[in-house]
C-alpha cells in the first residue's frame, strides 16, 4: 500500500534571516495523483496556506491512513518543492 498522508511542519523565512520552523506540527493528504512522488521525511512540500499561497512545510513523518476508519479528512499536499539531500554513508 503506498503513503497517503504526511505530517510536517510550516517553514518561515525573510531574506537574510534564518529559516525558522514552527513547532505545531500538521497533517497533509497526499493526492493519488503525487504519490508517485514517495515523499520522503526531511523533503519540502508545497501547501495551500490561510492567503492561499504556496507556503512550504518540512515533512517530518510519511505513512498510509484509511480515511473510512480515521474518519478524518486533511488539506492536499500540491507540490514538491525539494527532495531531502541524500544521505552519503561514511
Amino acid at each position: 500500500m503506498e503513503n497517503n498522508t504526511l505530517t510536517g511542519f510550516h517553514i518561515k523565512s525573510k531574506k537574510g534571516d534564518p529559516l525558522k520552523i514552527y513547532p505545531k506540527k500538521y497533517t497533509w493528504h497526499i493526492p493519488k495523483s503525487l504519490r508517485y512522488l514517495n515523499f520522503q521525511p526531511e523533503d519540502i512540500v508545497g501547501v495551500t496556506g490561510a492567503d492561499k499561497k504556496n507556503v512550504p512545510v518540512l515533512v517530518s513523518e510519511v505513512f498510509r491512513e484509511e480515511v473510512e476508519d480515521t474518519g478524518k479528512r486533511y488539506k492536499p499536499v500540491k507540490t514538491l518543492r525539494e527532495r531531502a539531500p541524500e544521505k552519503s554513508e561514511g
